[in-house]
């Protein structure tokens, strides 16, 4: 925050309406393609993000020109310490939105490098919280669209959700209790928390022991976890039901810690679409693919 002491506050302007074609990248989360500053490139969309985020090649390439000092962050999946510089871009057009002063974190190229095995993923740049929450109303298509604004908006009943700082949370029900879970839709999959571990650990004799990796900003880290083989999670008027689900029995050292889990991609793959409503501060699940029985 002392970095961005002098820094422009963001503001948005609204030249038209905003429908992004997305794909999915090689880690599993989506991509859309934007041209900043005359380059183009994929940049990940990425809810779980507290800040907007580019590699430090990337942002040379931008032209951008970080802010005096240095600071470091955590992963919340990983954990991972991460040095970082701050910056600004001037203009971020994304469709019929034009934002202006967008924040960006500014890492080491190796930092968002993702490791698959032999082989190994790069991003170079990812869009996060205080831009999706300037655009007011996000709906992501399952068919592979973005859309943002007045036409992004759904009608049913969606789950509460809330900011903790900057971390977007979910409240679901699980098993008639009322929990919080933030939400990353740049994680693949679900991870359950030690604070659920601790609530619902009467039922680990159900439960399987396994290992999870989870990839973030800095690395990946491998750890011993328990398997529940299936979780029926209430999101406001839908039932997702998930399988094979990791729950870590012992703290992170990271603001997960304080909630019941991540919810990632597994969550909606069912469903036609999803919408994040800043204005209403509501999740809500489009309705069930064909092949998936209405519940």
């Amino acid at each position: 925050m002392h970095l961005l002491s002098k820094a422009p506050a963001q503001s948005i302007t609204w030249r038209g309406p905003v429908r992004l074609k997305t794909e999915r990248n090689a880690i599993n989360s989506m991509n859309t393609e934007l041209t900043v500053n005359g380059v183009r490139e994929q940049w990940l969309l990425d809810t779980g993000a507290n800040f907007s985020v580019v590699t430090k090649s990337f942002a040379q390439r931008l032209g951008l020109t970080p802010l005096p000092g240095f600071a470091q962050t955590t992963s919340g999946i990983t954990g991972i310490e991460n040095p970082l510089q701050v910056a600004v871009v001037p203009t971020l057009e994304m469709g019929g939105a034009e934002l202006h002063n967008v924040v960006v974190l500014v890492f080491d190229d190796a930092s968002l490098k993702v490791s698959l095995g032999r082989e190994a993923y790069q991003i170079n740049a990812i869009i996060g919280y205080p831009v999706f929450q300037a655009l007011g109303v996000i709906t992501f298509l399952h068919e592979g669209w973005l859309e943002a604004g007045e036409q992004a908006r759904r009608s049913g009943d969606g789950a509460h959700m809330y900011m903790k700082l900057l971390t977007l949370v979910i409240v679901c029900g699980v098993e008639g209790h009322v929990l919080p879970f933030t939400l990353d839709t740049g994680a693949s999959g679900t991870s359950l928390s030690v604070r659920y571990f601790d609530r619902f650990r009467a039922d680990i004799r159900s439960w399987k022991r396994g290992t999870n990796k989870s990839s973030g900003t800095g690395g990946t880290i491998t750890r011993k976890v328990y398997l529940q083989p299936r979780l029926n999670l209430n999101v406001g008027d839908k039932t997702v039901t998930l399988e094979n689900v990791s729950i870590l029995p012992r703290r992170m050292g990271s603001d997960l810690d304080e909630l019941y889990g991540n919810l990632g991609q597994d969550v909606v793959a069912k469903f036609a679409s999803f919408t994040l409503d800043f204005s209403a501060m509501t999740f809500r699940l489009g309705e069930p693919l064909p092949d998936q029985p209405k519940r």
